[in-house]
């Protein structure tokens, strides 16, 4: 087996975990630890006239996945589909949110970021804040968004804004957060975001900050919004004085310590108990993330066994 097809059957298993299968582009732009550079045409030409992706690829209406997974490729157009109305949502949003000065950077991150979030699924944000202000950030955002009736319950996820992963523009750096060197995960994650609110930049320099991902995608690169929401004179004189009268300078301290402390008090009894053992609940200055439901390490598990199933067919003796 030459690299460039290990590479190919790594990388749609991976995507298969998610019953999404990928075109040839998709499947050069996440490209998994390839050995050497590979262009567009490489890839379309090793998946006509490989005798094993033959044996072990399907290709549906320009989707390629491993065999037997029958008809994900309708799945994948229908939850398409539905990715118009969610990322409505988002921008609606998004236009509240940059009227929280707090706030410098929001994506889309997880399922939708792919578009491939189920009908019942909820939207995932990630937020940079300005810096020294994470908890003031995160305590306006989920206030806005259990205000207009956005907030996620337990009976009715559908098209509500999970706020659950927040950093500091200080600190841009996440990998100390990733599950160890077998979370494949978090290289997708960071390269599948998508930036709705960017005023600033941040999410380019987020990326850069984070460009270790790159020895896994060699060949990703930036995401656009083609509806990116921008900052005008009135929301930037907004800002100005909303952060005078929430941040008042002479007390800072005293009004960040005030929000921390109100909202570790309300956080969950059994996030409490998760926080900072591992990386699915970091609560710090720099990184407040709240995921009791991290399934990284499921998800890794999954992709090597469907890897280990195909690759060990062709393993010399």
């Amino acid at each position: 087996m030459t690299d460039l097809e290990r590479a190919i059957i790594k990388t749609i298993a991976f995507f298969d975990v998610f019953s999404y299968p990928l075109t040839a582009n998709e499947i050069l732009k996440w490209l998994y630890k390839p050995q050497n550079k590979y262009t567009l045409s490489d890839i379309k030409s090793i998946l006509k006239t490989s005798k094993i992706l033959k044996k072990e690829i399907v290709s549906k209406e320009g989707f390629y996945h491993i065999k037997g997974r029958n008809h994900i490729h309708l799945r994948r157009k229908q939850n398409n589909n539905l990715a118009e109305r969610k990322f409505r949502r988002v921008v609606y949003l998004a236009k509240v949110y940059r009227f929280i000065p707090f706030v410098r950077m929001m994506a889309v991150c997880n399922s939708l970021g792919y578009s491939n979030a189920s009908e019942k699924s909820d939207i995932d944000l990630f937020i940079i804040s300005r810096r020294g202000t994470i908890w003031l950030a995160r305590f306006f955002t989920i206030l806005f968004v259990k205000f207009l009736g956005m907030r996620p319950r337990e009976d009715n996820k559908k098209d509500t804004f999970c706020l659950s992963f927040f950093i500091d523009e200080r600190y841009l750096d996440i990998e100390n957060s990733r599950m160890g060197n077998d979370d494949i995960y978090y290289p997708y994650w960071i390269s599948n975001l998508v930036p709705v609110y960017n005023p600033d930049g941040l999410y380019e320099k987020f990326l850069g900050a984070n460009d270790w991902h790159k020895k896994y995608l060699p060949n990703s690169y930036p995401n656009q919004f083609s509806k990116e929401i921008h900052s005008n004179l009135f929301s930037r004189f907004f800002n100005a004085i909303s952060s005078f009268i929430f941040n008042p300078p002479l007390l800072r301290r005293w009004v960040y310590n005030f929000y921390r402390g109100l909202q570790i008090k309300i956080i969950d009894k059994n996030l409490k108990t998760l926080i900072n053992i591992d990386t699915r609940v970091i609560v710090n200055e720099q990184m407040l993330k709240f995921y009791s439901n991290d399934n990284r390490e499921l998800f890794a598990r999954k992709w090597r066994d469907r890897t280990h199933d195909i690759l060990d067919k062709y393993k010399k003796d």
